[in-house]
């Protein structure tokens, strides 16, 4: 029996630099034909949110356990959701019965803390639950009993982004900035290196401005704020490698170790306009690390990749509970 997948389609944030993030994963899962797309209308997701929010509150008051959802199949024998955070707005076919799965990118305090994770993925329902790191997975699970948590590292989809011969950047950084460093490079690199420096807002200038950088600055979230203690391999490490460019910054142990090699070039804070301008005096002495990234990536840390991973885990799970109840 061929199992029909759901992906309910997240519409919200759609706003924010990470929202194409999201949507690039899912694009990635929707290339498998097994899978079909649940894109529900403004008015269903306004009234299924609500229901859930009304059902959620009374069943807390007066002692309804969860999930809270309608008596109502899918049409989906499992449905899944890529989350970018752990609001059931982003997933209002949740509110139907049946099997749900969610990816729940930066599970991550002070925004949310795990016990938020935990009663939401309770309450709605959801039986299993990948995140991007195995400390969250170890710390989350124990708040769990209906619900398996199971990592998957993130990934990337190397045909959105797109190298440029003409290389015009010569260093790039963006978003969120280790200080100290990035005041050392202001202060100290000569005007004739191309520092673009500072936010990015739309998903075009994002693949442009990496397509055309030579190297590009990259530490994990905790070297920024200290309350995070766990050093993530994040998309935009991926994103750097999908577009050619050479990686400085810190190398987060799970990044290295998905690889099977240290893929970034470490950053040398004792001297770092000096490691910068060496590196760009000696750029064609990387490009063969700058290819080995880019064949490591494609070939094995896609969206395609984590998805093909993702439902054989599920493919698992259902084995394993069909064999459970032959048992009884």
């Amino acid at each position: 029996m061929v199992t029909k997948y759901g992906l309910t389609r997240n519409q919200i944030g759609k706003d924010t630099i990470n929202f194409p993030d999201w949507q690039e994963f899912e694009k990635s899962i929707l290339r498998d034909p097994e899978v079909h797309s649940i894109d529900r209308s403004r008015v269903f997701r306004f009234l299924s949110s609500a229901a859930f929010r009304i059902y959620r509150k009374v069943g807390n008051a007066i002692g309804i356990k969860p999930p809270y959802e309608i008596p109502i199949a899918s049409h989906s024998d499992v449905r899944i959701a890529i989350l970018g955070g752990p609001a059931f707005r982003r997933c209002p076919d949740f509110i139907l019965g049946g099997k749900k799965v969610a990816y729940l990118y930066d599970p991550t305090p002070p925004w949310v803390t795990y016990d938020n994770i935990a009663k939401f993925v309770e309450d709605a329902g959801i039986s299993v639950l990948f995140v991007p790191h195995p400390i969250f997975r170890d710390r989350i699970q124990p708040l769990l009993s209906g619900c398996k948590v199971f990592y998957l590292p993130e990934g990337v989809d190397p045909g959105e982004y797109h190298a440029q011969e003409n290389k015009s950047i010569d260093l790039l950084t963006f978003g969120r900035k280790f200080p100290e460093y990035h005041q050392a490079l202001l202060k100290g690199l000569p005007n004739t290196i191309k520092y673009h420096h500072g936010w990015l807002d739309t998903r075009e200038d994002l693949i442009n401005s990496l397509g055309r950088a030579k190297i590009v600055i990259n530490f994990p979230r905790s070297f920024t704020e200290p309350e995070l203690d766990v050093e993530m391999a994040t998309m935009r490490y991926f994103q750097s490698m999908a577009s050619k460019a050479l990686v400085l910054g810190h190398c987060p142990p799970l990044l290295k170790e998905v690889f099977g090699y240290d893929p970034i070039i470490s950053v040398d804070h004792s001297n770092p306009c000096e490691q910068v301008i060496d590196l760009l005096n000696h750029y064609s002495n990387y490009q063969e690390l700058i290819e080995k990234n880019y064949q490591t990536l494609t070939s094995h840390h896609t969206f395609w990749h984590r998805w093909l991973a993702m439902k054989e885990i599920l493919m698992d799970e259902s084995d394993d509970r069909n064999a459970a109840r032959s048992q009884h």
